[in-house]
């Protein structure tokens, strides 16, 4: 299969030979929430280029689109302006994003030696280098081959957190919490993903995750939320600090930065964790202007323009998307987005009782899980729909028992109708072969 144009979640491709057209359910593999070529991020980069100002910046100096774009950031976790938080934006990847925020919780730490556990959840995924591989539970390389290390002994993967169907604590996740109350002087973090797409695309409790702050705020432990998936609109904000109303210590993202239109990961701490030891957070070949001109234009796309800069939009541009940049796609056009797949998920599974499973994830992080013949959540059967979903015409991804979906915001319904169809042939060969 090639692929050779594309355009919000609609990408042309040749397969065999012969043109098609294949529905991105899946963001072009989760980083462009505006999907593919969007008109706001590709006009202000071409603007950038005819410029003569600079495409690159070393490490040793300034711009105005480095300060402009943090303030911007930060106004989203820190928005009484109280100057509680800093950005680091020298990430190319979110795995460094995430291994640069562990160091800075480690040299935080420092002061007092016997902090040098990390806890993690099982079922997580931090990053291919090595910090986010050991920090992870989920590793591709346990029984298929050798990494440098295979395991860190002072990292302790814990039980995931989930609730009951009343809304209540499990038992194993009240004993989670105990436990980082009782040994919590021994930790000098926590990370987590708030919604770890790879099991099921599971939400953590909300709940848990406050119970969560207020263990680690009273133990000195540094909350390190690893928002690379749902980060950046996903879930309707661009932090998930903001559904939930609990504050991480530090939030690492990436992907959906740029919108796939540039490679920038960025970490987010408390003034009180600012320090890097060298030589992590201090890339000299992330510098790249083109990367920090697209997440300028996402974040004018997601949330709106400054009103003062609103004004200046040219008379020439179409007036649809002179609205948008006015109110905001996470205003104006997520709700939207968000109902068409809650209507196509609910399809599904009213067509399919015996093979579509509960809806799991949240906002336009959704999962939908795969039941064998035996009725039960089944890993063979979500990892079959995902491969032959691309043969029918719509991307997918396998999560552990579920397919995982989630597109870009401006997905259209005819995409929608689109994506229904080839899930809905790929549902009946599943069903044939079964008979």
């Amino acid at each position: 299969m090639l692929a050779h144009a594309g355009r919000g979640a609609t990408l042309h491709v040749t397969t065999d030979g012969h043109p098609a057209q294949l529905v991105d359910l899946c963001s072009m593999t989760e980083n462009t929430i505006l999907g593919l070529n969007d008109p706001w991020v590709k006009l202000k980069q071409i603007s950038y280029l005819l410029s003569e100002r600079p495409h690159y910046v070393t490490i040793r100096m300034g711009s105005d689109l480095y300060y402009r774009v943090a303030n911007r950031v930060l106004r989203c976790f820190d928005p009484a302006g109280r100057g509680e938080y800093v950005v680091n934006l020298r990430e190319c990847t979110g795995s460094g994003a995430v291994e640069a925020a562990l160091h800075a919780a480690w040299k935080a730490a420092a002061v007092q030696p016997g902090r040098r556990k990390l806890a993690s959840f099982k079922g997580g995924f931090h990053g291919s280098n090595l910090g986010g591989i050991l920090a992870s539970e989920h590793q591709a390389h346990r029984g298929s081959g050798r990494v440098l290390v295979d395991r860190a002994d002072n990292v302790e993967f814990l039980p995931v957190p989930r609730a009951d169907d009343d809304g209540r604590l499990t038992e194993e996740t009240l004993a989670t919490l105990a436990a980082l109350d009782r040994d919590g002087d021994q930790y000098f973090a926590v990370i987590l993903e708030p919604i770890p797409w790879r099991n099921a695309v599971h939400v953590v409790p909300t709940e848990f995750l406050r119970r969560l702050r207020e263990i680690c705020t009273r133990k000195s432990i540094c909350l390190i939320f690893d928002e690379l998936q749902n980060g950046f609109g996903y879930t309707g904000t661009i932090s998930y600090s903001e559904i939930c109303g609990v504050r991480p210590d530090i939030a690492v993202m990436g992907k959906g930065l740029t919108s796939g239109h540039g490679a920038l990961a960025i970490v987010v701490a408390a003034r009180a964790l600012k320090e890097f030891a060298a030589p992590f957070g201090f890339k000299s070949n992330s510098g790249s202007m083109l990367s920090l001109v697209a997440v300028d234009a996402v974040l004018d796309r997601l949330l709106g323009m400054d009103p003062a800069e609103a004004p200046t939009l040219p008379a020439w541009l179409p007036p649809r998307l002179a609205d948008e940049l006015r109110t905001g796609l996470l205003e104006s056009v997520y709700p939207r987005a968000v109902g068409m797949i809650d209507e196509m998920l609910a399809r599904l599974r009213q067509r399919f009782p015996e093979l579509a499973g509960p809806e799991k994830g949240l906002g336009l992080m959704r999962g939908l899980v795969m039941l064998g013949p035996d009725r039960r959540p089944s890993e063979l059967r979500a990892a079959d729909a995902a491969r032959m979903c691309l043969a029918n015409g719509v991307h997918v991804r396998q999560a552990d028992t579920a397919i995982f979906i989630k597109p870009c915001m401006v997905i259209s319904q005819s995409e929608i109708d689109q994506a229904y169809g080839a899930l809905t042939r790929t549902f009946e060969q599943i069903e044939r072969a079964d008979r």
